[in-house]
This record gives C-alpha cells, sequence and structure tokens, in this order.
C-alpha cells in the first residue's frame, strides 16, 4: 500500500504525525535560534570589552603624555588663522583694474 493511502485511510495517524513533525521542527528552529542570541551577546560582550581596553589605552596615554611634561593636542600651538579665499580683500576689483603706471 502507498503512505498516502494508509495515511488517508488512518486520518488520527496522520494529524498525530503531522503535529510530531510541526514540534520537532519547532523544537529545532527554537533551539538554533537560541545559538544566535548567545553567539550575538557574547560577540557584543566582547565588543565593549575590546572598546573599554582601548578607551583605557588612551586615557594611559594622555596621562603619560601629560605626566612626561609633553604638551597634550590642547597645548599646542594651533596654526595661524589666514582669512579664506573668499574673506580676503579683493581692492582690486573694488577699486576696477587699473593699470601700472608706466615712468616717462
Amino acid at each position: 500500500m502507498n503512505f498516502m493511502t494508509i495515511m488517508a485511510q488512518n486520518l488520527f495517524l496522520s494529524v498525530a504525525l503531522m503535529i510530531f513533525m510541526i514540534t520537532m521542527v519547532s523544537i529545532v528552529f527554537g533551539i538554533l535560534l537560541e545559538v544566535y542570541k548567545v553567539n550575538l551577546r557574547a560577540r557584543q560582550r566582547m565588543q565593549e570589552l575590546r572598546n573599554e581596553e582601548l578607551h583605557l589605552q588612551l586615557q594611559l596615554e594622555q596621562q603619560r603624555g601629560t605626566s612626561r611634561g609633553k604638551p597634550s593636542r590642547d597645548d599646542l600651538p594651533h596654526p595661524k588663522e589666514t582669512a579664506s579665499w573668499d574673506e580676503q580683500p579683493q581692492s582690486n576689483y573694488e577699486m576696477g583694474y587699473q593699470a601700472p603706471m608706466q615712468s616717462l
């Protein structure tokens, strides 16, 4: 006999088998989802620890720099700010073009 005819003759058995299959698939997917979540949390925690380590190293470097007498970035002289091309005076253009004077 064919599997489908047996299942059709025993409706209760087919319903029970389908519920069993759905349950097993749900359990497997649930386990896989939990493994994924745990792995994701572990990676996130490791990243947070790495960020904290880098932050502490940066603070330590800054403290070492100031304790050695090195000027920190705030103490360094800043380059003189010059006016941009737009802000520079355009005296020749404001007064109009004048040819240079030739001596006679």
